[in-house]
Order: structure tokens, then sequence, then C-alpha cells
């Protein structure tokens, strides 16, 4: 069964809202300063948390905090993989180098693409299932994150050279 979805983020804020037939599907809204997310669906509530620096990973936790999927990221090739409790194993990849497509599936038979234009976007996906969704979208936010703050150490750095 396909199905298109439609989500939406503000300009300069991480918080999505993923719309199926006009209607609000699930929403998912990330910490300011942390590399953490709640999403709300209408299934459950769930923490998607950030932790670790040269290897870093996220759990994703139902509200009896128990760890339903593992989210382990591949910096330089832009690459996550995520690993669920039932043992079922997703890849997630920038489809494009714009930055603008990227996919999750489990190189089988479930898989979910996306696509992004200023702050909103489709998602076409042969599966119904809110988790894999937010997953992707969260993962390409942990990937913008860590690329604006890239942009912001070479500018600091830069500015700081022609200082001295």
């Amino acid at each position: 069964m396909e199905q298109v979805l439609f989500w939406r983020k503000g300009l300069f804020d991480s918080n999505y809202q993923v719309i199926s037939n006009g209607y609000l599907k699930f929403s998912l809204n990330f910490g300011t300063w942390k590399n953490t997310a709640i999403a709300t669906t209408q299934s459950g509530i769930y923490l998607l948390k950030s932790e670790g620096f040269s290897k870093p990973e996220t759990r994703i936790l139902n509200n009896q905090n128990e760890t339903l999927a593992t989210i382990t990221y591949d910096w330089l090739g832009f690459k996550a993989r995520v690993v669920f409790a039932s043992g079922e194993t997703f890849d997630w990849r920038y489809q494009n180098s714009w930055l603008s497509r990227w996919s999750l599936n489990n190189l089988k038979d479930k898989q979910i693409l996306f696509s992004a234009s200023a702050g909103n976007g489709n998602i076409h996906s042969n599966i119904d299932d809110d988790m894999l969704i937010f997953t992707g979208l969260f993962i390409r936010e942990y990937y913008s994150r860590l690329l604006f703050g890239l942009i912001i150490f070479v500018i600091i750095l830069f500015s700081c050279k022609n200082i001295f």
C-alpha cells in the first residue's frame, strides 16, 4: 500500500508536523540545544535520545523507558543504521548531493522515500509505520544540525584567524 504524506517545519525551528489527507498524523519536536526529540503519534509518545560523540547513537524509547530501536551514525558517509529490538535493520542515506532527498529501507520489502524543499516536503512510503517515518525525519535533522554546527565552527575559525 503506497501512501504519500506531507511534512512541514518552521524555517528557524526543528519541529516537524506530518500530515495525511489534510489531518495531523504526528509531530516531532526537538530540544533546542541537544539532539533529542519527542514524537507524538496516535499510538503513543516516544523519546529519541542521542548520546556519545566519537561513536554517536540515538535510542528510541517508549513511555515505559524501554528501548525500541537504536540508531548509529556514519558521519563520514552521511549514513545511519536503525536496528529495532526485533532485530530488523534499516539503512538511512541521502539520495542526492543537495541533501534534499533521502531514504530509509530494509533492503527487502520496506522503503520510505523523503524529499525536502524549503522547510517542507513529501514522504512516499510502502508501509504504514509512524516510527519509521519519524526516525527518517529525526536522522535528517540530526545531520542538518551537524552540518550547521560545522559551518559555524569554520566561520569562527576563519574569523579568529583574520583577527590575529
